[in-house]
């Protein structure tokens, strides 16, 4: 966990389109080559052209889309959230500290792993985008809705 909460750091320096363009560059490195999909993997930059920013945002959110969704009814529904785990993420929003929201990345990725079968470093891109939307306070949309972040 605590290497999670280092890459987090990191992720969480970068704005929501950065992000969104690392999640579509990330889902097309795994298709080429699945050891990409490894938390190691996201040490190693993955180089992208100008030209293609604007199909880098599409192919992540064609991920992050179904993905936050899901995270939604997973962590949310009484059936299919972990009470402890609603309560820590809720704790460590109120921190509102960058410590604060690695530790909440590092708990969402292996919901988002294991739940929804995401690669680890998609799923650490992913939580750091859900971790983002939410300290802008996005929460209250997603929540009242049940949409994606």
């Amino acid at each position: 966990m605590a290497e999670i909460e280092t890459v987090a750091q990191n992720l969480l320096q970068l704005d929501e389109d950065d992000l969104m363009v690392q999640i579509g560059v990330r889902a097309q490195a795994i298709e080429v080559s699945p050891e990409a999909g490894s938390i190691d993997s996201l040490s190693e930059e993955i180089p992208t052209s100008r030209g293609a920013l604007s199909d880098l945002l599409k192919a992540g959110s064609h991920v992050f889309a179904p993905a936050s969704e899901q995270a939604y009814k997973i962590l949310c529904s009484p059936m299919g959230g972990d009470s402890e785990l609603a309560a820590e993420l809720d704790r460590l929003m109120s921190e509102k500290t960058a410590t604060a929201a690695a530790k909440m990345t590092s708990l969402l990725t292996p919901v988002l792993v294991g739940s929804l079968g995401l690669p680890q470093s998609l799923a650490v891109l992913v939580g750091s985008l859900i971790v983002k939307k939410l300290s802008k306070g996005h929460l209250i949309s997603f929540v009242s809705t049940g949409r994606q972040i």
